[in-house]
């Protein structure tokens, strides 16, 4: 999520495939020309991934039976032409780069062309017996290992805080519907899964059911075509009741009122409802788009007929309030 995040914020076109082939298949680019890589997440309790644990091979299943092995079968199938096939992982590998004489943690993408001769050689005797005969030393730089520095237990925070920061470089009031955002975008990647038949060729990967940059601008437009909530413009309504000469006690009892009213027509009483359909009605009557105060429009539109409602927990003012504003905005 947090790569799809990081690519529509640069203004690139991308397709994302998740669960197919690997964890993530991304196309970043438009057409024939657009980069291709392969992404496996590994999550793990130990502190760092090695050369030799991304060696490691099964005793049981089919050929590849390690992990290094399992990202380059994707090269072996689509071609050297592709980007990358990488492992992601929230821990860092600890190798030595052939740049370097002693072993680091590494939390950058490297790649195992990057890597020393002593921590190349389990990975390319690994790659040797998952392909007998069929690996290519030459393809190395394309097998790559990259931490990202989520932990099990935040990484939703921490992808809800790229949503934070897409939303807020919109418009700050955006902020606010971070986590329907969220939800929304974890769906869509949720409906790109399911279907297990592989794809032979980089063509049909290419057609599968995916999320692209038009699917975010897509949400992104329903986010600004929204109706802001109460939280968001209840300071601008709080001033004008200052300014009107109510003091704090009563404007409070006021957004209660308010508060009270939303909740109410949000869990569909009968009151509400009707209260919400004749406001509507009256404001689509009455002359409101030369004013300025919620306070006068409210007035206005009492006089085309609107009725106190039968509620102890609202009046017909914070009902009046609540719906000119979300009209407003």
């Amino acid at each position: 999520m947090a790569l799809v995040l990081d690519l529509y914020r640069q203004g690139k076109e991308f397709v994302a495939v998740f669960d197919h082939h690997d964890d993530l298949v991304v196309f970043v680019g438009e057409g024939e020309n657009s980069e291709l890589s392969f992404y496996q997440v590994k999550s793990s309790s130990e502190l760092t991934w090695t050369p030799k644990r991304l060696a490691r091979r099964s005793s049981n299943g089919e050929l590849p039976k390690s992990i290094i092995g399992k990202a380059y079968y994707n090269v072996a199938q689509f071609g050297p032409e592709i980007r990358r096939a990488s492992i992601l992982s929230n821990r860092p590998l600890s190798a030595t780069l052939s740049s370097a004489s002693n072993a680091a943690l590494h939390d950058g993408e490297l790649s195992v062309a990057d890597l020393s001769a002593a921590d190349q050689e389990p990975l390319i005797n690994s790659l040797e017996a998952d392909f007998p005969g069929g690996f290519d030393k030459a393809h190395a730089p394309l097998l790559t290992f990259e931490r990202v520095p989520f932990d099990l237990e935040s990484y939703r925070t921490t992808v809800l805080g790229r949503i934070v920061k897409l939303l807020e470089e919109l418009h700050p009031d955006f902020v606010a519907v971070s986590s329907p955002f969220y939800e929304a975008l974890l769906t869509a990647a949720g409906e790109c899964t399911g279907n297990k038949i592989k794809s032979a060729t980089v063509e049909e990967l290419r057609k599968r059911v995916s999320l692209d940059h038009e699917q975010i601008s897509r949400l992104v437009v329903r986010v600004q075509s929204r109706a802001k909530n109460l939280v968001e413009w209840w300071t601008s309504v709080s001033d004008e009741l200052a300014a009107d000469g109510k003091r704090a006690l009563q404007i409070q009892r006021v957004k209660n009122r308010c508060i009270a009213y939303v909740n109410a027509r949000r869990a569909g009483e009968r009151v509400a409802a009707r209260t919400s359909e004749a406001i509507g009605e009256a404001i689509v009557k009455a002359a409101l788009g030369d004013m300025d105060s919620v306070l006068e429009a409210a007035v206005t539109l009492k006089a085309h007929g609107l009725i106190e409602p039968s509620s102890e927990l609202y009046d017909l003012q914070a009902a009046m309030i609540v719906e000119l504003m979300e009209t407003m905005t």
